[in-house]
This record gives structure tokens, sequence and C-alpha cells, in this order.
């Protein structure tokens, strides 16, 4: 008795977590989401930025990508920009802030 309790517990469970991947995965593209992160020198190498490409590659992440610029070379943010980063300033991040907030 104890164990049709138990599969019929699990049994719910993966039913709703089917169900809340698909739906998940049925949301559109644009959820009204973004993502902010700093971009240094050397953004290119190893940073947020390509952990950020493969997860959006692997359809995992929908969300822009918006890098502020805190010393970056022309070549780092033609290679940002060249991928769809929107690259700014942190005056115009904040300009981007107030807009949203008001």
């Amino acid at each position: 008795m104890a164990g049709y309790i138990v599969l019929g517990t699990l049994a719910a469970f993966g039913l709703v977590s089917a169900l809340w991947a698909l739906y998940g995965f049925l949301l559109p593209a644009e959820r009204g989401g973004g993502l902010y992160a700093p971009a240094r020198p050397g953004v290119t190498e190893d940073s947020f930025a390509r952990r950020y490409f493969w997860l959006r590659e692997l359809g995992l992440l929908r969300e822009a990508l918006t890098m502020v610029d805190f010393g970056i070379s022309d070549a780092e943010r033609d290679w940002l920009t060249e991928r769809g980063v929107t690259v700014c300033t942190p005056e115009q991040l904040a300009e981007r802030m107030g807009e949203r907030t008001t």
C-alpha cells in the first residue's frame, strides 16, 4: 500500500516537472529581462561573455546581454558587438537604468 502512495507521488511530481519544463520551452523568446556585466580588459579570452554565448547557443539563455566598458580595447568592443552584445559606458548604463525605472 505504501509503495503505491510513493509511486503515485513520484509520478505526480514527474508530470508536474515535465509540464513545467515544456512550459519554459514554449515561452516567447523576449521576456523583457536583461543581463548586465562588467567588461574589463581580456573580455574575449575567459569571461562572463563566453559563458553567456555558450548558454545562448544551447538555448538555455534568451536574455540580452549588456556589458559595461571598464577599459576594454576597440578590438574587444568590436568582438562583443559582432556577437550581439550591447556595450556601454557606466554613464550610459545609469541613463538607461533611469529611463527604465521612470
